[in-house]
């Protein structure tokens, strides 16, 4: 794997940071298992040119100091990134209390702030200015709430196939009690679902002319069965859409996730094709009273088809596409 060397901020010392961190046997990779971030020579300075500059939070004024540990500590709580203030306003991009106002945080920055506060919020100091630490990785984890019902609503639990009106062979896959009736826990192999997504032909679903589930769709899959086929639900600690939104590494992957089971090269219901660019851009074009076709369904607003039909988008998602449409919709 390669290591990419990058300056975090001015006149501090690099990270090291591989973009996935998992073991051999693809076990998942938990904050434990990181270095320990070090508030002195990595936390510290992140603040203190950030936040801690003349005029701001310097002591100048009223309000939180970001000048020392015990100041910065009266806005975290350890071990709770969720519950710190100053995670919250490092990344509560839509918020009106967002900081650094002007100019946002690094996502590797706010990731480095988000594990030292994992890790208890520490008074660490490197033992050489060269110490390195890795950032959160790609979390293994698999949660069904935000990764298996998205792809069995979009795929699976449509008009026509196992929706409550047409239930198809006399199966419903809309939530987790009918989707759990074609799983075994613990064994992938012997659940119906996951048979008949790595089955081809005739037995394969969801059927042709549908496309088949993608290989990163039945691992999530095995996984989550793997884990226990639980009914879990893991929203992420903040909305991070600070910074560009990408259509390739921001967008696709919700549309993917949400969308493109009906709205595909090869279905394109509606006359709608969410799995390119070409087609994306065209109902961001088409507008209605001035909101674009996509995001007036997305947001189900009056007027507007709402898409997912069967379920909302949750409101970080909806963010996400919208700041990337602000930003001009580009196909970067």
């Amino acid at each position: 794997m390669k290591i990419k060397f990058v300056d975090l901020y001015p006149f501090t010392i690099p990270v090291f940071l591989p973009i996935l961190l998992f073991s051999c046997t693809h076990d998942p990779v938990t904050v434990a298992d990181l270095d320990t971030v070090c508030f002195q020579t990595q936390v510290l300075p992140i603040i203190q040119t950030s936040c801690g500059m003349s005029g701001c939070h310097d002591g100048s004024q009223e309000g939180f100091l970001a000048t020392d540990y015990s100041s910065i500590m009266e806005a975290v709580k350890p071990g709770d990134p969720r519950g710190s203030k100053l995670y919250k306003v490092i990344t509560n991009v839509n918020g009106e209390n967002f900081m650094p106002p002007d100019q946002p945080l690094t996502r590797l920055q706010r990731s480095l702030i988000e594990v030292w506060i994992q890790q208890g919020a520490k008074n660490t100091t490197c033992k050489s200015p060269t110490d390195t630490t890795t950032p959160p990785p790609v979390a293994d984890e698999v949660c069904f709430v935000q990764d298996i019902l998205p792809m069995m609503l979009s795929s699976c639990g449509v008009t026509g196939c196992h929706d409550a009106a047409t239930h198809e062979e006399g199966k419903i896959y809309i939530d987790y009690t009918s989707i759990r009736k074609g799983v075994v826990a613990n064994n992938p192999q012997s659940s119906q679902i996951y048979q008949v997504m790595n089955a081809s032909g005739e037995d394969r679903m969801p059927p042709s002319p549908r496309p088949a589930m993608t290989a990163a769709q039945k691992d999530a899959l095995r996984k989550w069965i793997l884990a226990g086929a639980e009914n879990t639900d893991c929203p992420p600690a903040v909305c991070d859409t600070a910074g560009t939104m990408s259509f390739t590494a921001d967008v696709t992957p919700v549309l993917k996730a949400n969308c493109t089971g009906c709205h595909n090269s090869s279905l394109a219901s509606g006359n709608v094709n969410l799995s390119t660019y070409a087609g994306v851009d065209a109902v961001v074009k088409s507008q209605r009273n001035g909101t674009s076709v996509l995001q007036g369904s997305i947001k189900r607003l009056n007027g507007f088809t709402a898409m997912p039909p069967t379920f909302s988008l949750d409101d970080c998602s909806v963010a996400t596409i919208d700041k990337w449409i602000a930003q001009g919709g580009l196909n970067n």
